[in-house]
């Protein structure tokens, strides 16, 4: 009777939040909030101060996170103990560098990129009990998982395989009822961003993390050595003054679940027919058009924005491009350089190095991207573009002209005004965010109203010129009501010592919203 008493309870709360809202708008969703640590979180010792592998993901409840002020009171599961215990023995590394967490469409699984140890984690989001644990390719070059993107049917799976330069494609099954089935890592998929003989050096391993749970766990096929050195077009992958560094940085899925926008780390970018086996360059684009080391892509109102940040120390860097999403399918494929981005935003001191040209810690980097939807005429958006190094947040506002983004320059807000941010041990500098990878919140009264992000820490792990800052954490971002501007209202600080206390080690570096699972 108690049980009946509360579904009735919560089902009497939930019509009446329903029955008070405005025409048009919905009750909020239930979220949570997902915090991938890169710090390590095993193997701290007096002659290993920093840690040896590990790290933590923090789940924040969006209840609390709605309260004024927000509670900061998450859930730690440590990818280590509490995930992928017996990664070492399985997999042949521990693992090490969690970088970032994106969960499926239908937000049941979540995927856990580890960017040191190569390795791809699948979580059930619900549950929170590892599902799946895949190591990708090993290639001459190394072998890494930068980050993963689901594609927006949820069937496969792209995973930036960044120092083994190469691309790869988990394949998602379900039976005839929709009902999940297995994840396969697809060797046969493989797309190589370099080719040539003998690059591939191991075959990548899958470990099923539950047998008894009805989802397998498998590797198919082998991932293809001596693929082709050059593009469909005859034109060299990997060239100096080209394309010279194709480590994949972030490969985001278009609409279509067919091409893939794969930023390169040394500037350029392919667009990849993933359903193709091996997956196949559909269009190339070299430094003449894309600068390096993009990581932030966004599809919206027919079109495909990514960026391109800092690719070194002291170098200032911050574009923005939208693509149209007009791509052919392999094997056919576009001529170099073609179709050109419709319109591209580039900042006034690009390319100025800080010290020389800019003061130092003026330049800039741009990273990440957030498209929030205006709720008071529910239909015009607002790209916000992160910047990790100015601590700014530049918006554009997405509607004709759609070739010439200057027009649509609608401003900049900066992340320090509100002082949000303090200091953490081991440094003295305070207020200074370093935002990196963010995400926007559910549907729901108001619509998207906040943008939650991670904040780094003073001792990075990944991207140390771009990256150093002073409040580790998770930053949240309230937007003002018709999402042109916001402010970093509060910090959700997180702690990771060293062996002797003296430091905090934390470096969060990405934040997803989650959709709690009926």
């Amino acid at each position: 009777m108690r049980t009946l008493h509360i579904l009735k309870s919560t089902i009497l709360r939930s019509l009446v939040v329903v029955l008070l809202l405005p025409p048009g708008i919905t009750a909020a969703e239930e979220y949570e909030v997902w915090l991938s640590d890169q710090a390590n979180s095993q193997g701290i010792t007096t002659a290993a101060p920093t840690g040896t592998h590990g790290g933590k993901i923090r789940i924040y409840d969006g209840i609390d996170l709605d309260q004024n002020p927000p509670i900061n009171n998450p859930t730690v599961l440590d990818v280590t103990t509490d995930l992928f215990p017996g990664a070492d023995t399985t997999t042949g590394a521990h693992v090490s560098r969690i970088h970032g967490v994106l969960p499926s469409p239908n937000h049941q699984h979540m995927a856990l990129n580890f960017v040191a140890s190569g390795h791809l984690g699948i979580v059930d989001g619900q549950t929170r009990k590892p599902v799946c644990l895949f190591r990708t390719t090993g290639t001459t070059t190394g072998r890494q998982n930068h980050m993963s993107f689901w594609t927006p049917d949820g069937l496969h799976i792209i995973v930036a395989n960044q120092a083994g330069r190469i691309l790869e494609r988990v394949d998602v099954t379900r039976n005839s009822e929709g009902s999940l089935e297995g994840f396969t890592f697809n060797g046969a998929a493989s797309l190589d961003l370099v080719g040539g003989a003998g690059r591939i050096t191991v075959q990548p391993i899958g470990v099923d993390m539950d047998p008894a749970d009805g989802i397998a766990c498998t590797v198919s096929g082998i991932v293809p050595d001596h693929q082709p050195l050059t593009t469909p077009s005859g034109a060299s992958k990997q060239a100096a003054g080209v394309r010279p560094l194709n480590a994949p940085i972030c490969p985001i899925p278009a609409s279509n679940n067919r091409h893939v926008f794969a930023t390169l780390g040394g500037g350029g970018m392919f667009v990849v027919d993933m359903t193709a086996t091996p997956m196949a360059i559909v269009a190339e684009y070299d430094l003449s058009v894309v600068r390096a080391a993009g990581c932030g892509g966004a599809e919206a109102d027919g079109f495909m924005h990514l960026n391109t940040g800092t690719s070194g120390p002291h170098i200032s860097e911050f574009s923005i491009y939208r693509f149209a999403l007009d791509y052919p399918a392999a094997p056919a494929f576009s001529a170099p350089n073609s179709p050109l981005p419709l319109a591209v935003w580039q900042d006034q001191d690009n390319g100025k190095v800080a010290g020389v040209d800019l003061p130092v810690g003026n330049n800039r980097d741009a990273h990440g991207i957030v498209i929030a939807r205006n709720s008071e005429s529910g239909a015009t958006s607002y790209l916000h573009q992160l910047d990790r190094i100015r601590n700014n947040v530049e918006v554009f506002k997405l509607s004709p002209p759609w070739d010439d983004l200057s027009k649509r320059h609608e401003g900049t807000y900066n992340l320090t005004t509100g002082g949000a941010c303090g200091g953490t041990i081991g440094t003295a500098r305070t207020n200074d965010p370093t935002p990196d990878l963010g995400d926007l919140t559910l549907g729901g009264v108001p619509t998207g109203n906040r943008i939650y992000v991670a904040l780094r820490g003073p001792f990075p792990l990944t991207i140390s010129h771009a990256a150093d800052g002073s409040c580790p954490g998770l930053g949240i971002i309230d937007l003002s009501p018709n999402r042109r501007s916001g402010n970093l209202t509060a910090v959700m600080n997180t702690t990771v010592l060293n062996a002797d206390g003296s430091r905090n080690l934390s470096d969060p570096h990405a934040a997803i919203v989650r959709k709690k699972t009926p």
